[in-house]
């Protein structure tokens, strides 16, 4: 047992259990096997075969009575070690944990819905970032592979909401507020909005949160929306302390993008990311693996190495390697269907996944790394 960045974290044999500054449950680990709780208290459980790589992970949200044997048994654990340990752990995390019950962390999904609409994705490496939603949804959302936020109109928010909205955060996550790093602006491609007004949000973010809280800023952006931005609007928005812009780059295949409802050119979206490193930003490049089935596997490939070769990375970018899910809507399905096309296995994802990864990490000096959108829980 010991205490890291405010967190309590508890060994059981292999198995660790990871408490946040309140006393809430945040993580348990043991070999192949994953159970994380986000702020809305939904429990997302992952199993990790030794075998398979990525595309065989599975993922199950448990229900509220398995949730809550899970959760009863881990207080249990966690609350024994604390009477086995010194003195000065014991006497700061004994009342802490004592307070924190399963009915309180319950509460916590209602308090989530009055602060946030659902937050649908995030890159991986922002899952720790504070989210602030000054936009609902994606001003486009017709891209034929996604429907994150099928569920609501593309909405800017106005200073009074964004006032609103700040006032709830600090009120819903109180000190936790502290174990947050940095500030993503939500929700699918906020660098849309106005540059004025954008500043304006940065402005208020800052001076609500404090700068210990709004350290930096980062966000979405559709490749096909930077034409909304000059150069010089862009580089007043990175010294402001926006750094970082994700990317839905999906594929160079230009055909594949047509069949994916996705609107520019390759060429068109090269530009765009190219024109944020120019700008000073650093970026984030998401690729969809196996999107159009196995007839597009070998176009897509070719098409995207080339594509991706003429853009100016650097060591601090990242290249995130997506597999592809089908999504609930049926629009996809119909079109698969119609074409007669066949979606990858497991088996045959992992392979593309590789080839990707080795292609990539030999011609670029990105980072790659997985993306699964399966593991995203705010």
């Amino acid at each position: 047992m010991r205490e890291q960045n405010h967190k309590l974290q508890v060994r059981k044999g292999n198995e660790l259990y990871v408490f946040d500054r309140s006393g809430r449950f945040m993580l348990f680990v043991a070999k192949g096997h994953v159970v994380r709780r986000g702020l809305d208290h939904r429990m997302l459980d992952i199993r990790i075969p030794s075998s398979g790589g990525l595309p065989a992970r599975r993922y199950r949200e448990i229900p509220d009575t398995e949730k809550t044997n899970f959760l009863t048994k881990a207080y249990q654990i966690a609350q024994k070690a604390l009477q086995q340990t010194e003195h000065a752990l014991s006497d700061k995390w004994t009342p802490v944990l004592s307070l924190m019950t399963v009915a309180e962390m319950s509460r916590d999904k209602e308090r989530f819905s009055r602060t946030y609409l659902p937050v649908s994705i995030l890159p991986p490496d922002q899952y720790h970032s504070l989210v602030i939603q000054v936009s609902h949804g994606c001003s486009y959302n017709r891209c034929l592979f996604c429907d994150f936020y099928r569920d609501r109109p593309f909405h800017i928010k106005s200073p009074e909401e964004i006032q609103h909205h700040l006032a709830h955060v600090l009120d819903f996550l109180g000190k936790r507020i502290d174990d947050r790093t940095g500030i993503f602006l939500g929700d699918g491609n906020a660098l849309i909005i106005p540059t004025d007004r954008l500043l304006h949000m940065i402005h208020m973010i800052k001076s609500t949160l404090g700068e210990d809280v709004a350290t930096s800023f980062h966000t979405f952006m559709d490749t096909f929306n930077l034409d909304y931005k000059s150069m010089d609007e862009l580089r007043m928005l990175h010294e402001m302390g926006l750094q970082t812009v994700y990317v839905g780059f999906e594929t160079g295949a230009d055909r594949l993008r047509q069949f994916l409802d996705k609107p520019g050119t390759s060429a068109e979206a090269v530009e765009a990311v190219t024109t944020l490193k120019m700008a000073g930003y650093r970026v984030g490049v998401i690729l969809l693996i196996g999107a159009g089935g196995t007839s597009f596997v070998q176009e897509h490939r070719t098409e995207t190495w080339k594509a991706l070769l003429n853009i100016p990375f650097t060591s601090d970018d990242i290249i995130f390697l997506s597999p592809f899910y089908m999504p609930e809507h049926t629009a996809y399905h119909a079109k698969i269907d119609e074409k007669g096309l066949c979606e990858l296995s497991d088996e045959q994802m992992e392979k593309e996944i590789q080839i990707f990864k080795e292609k990539l990490s030999t011609n670029t000096p990105a980072t790659i790394t997985m993306y699964s959108i399966k593991e995203h829980l705010y």
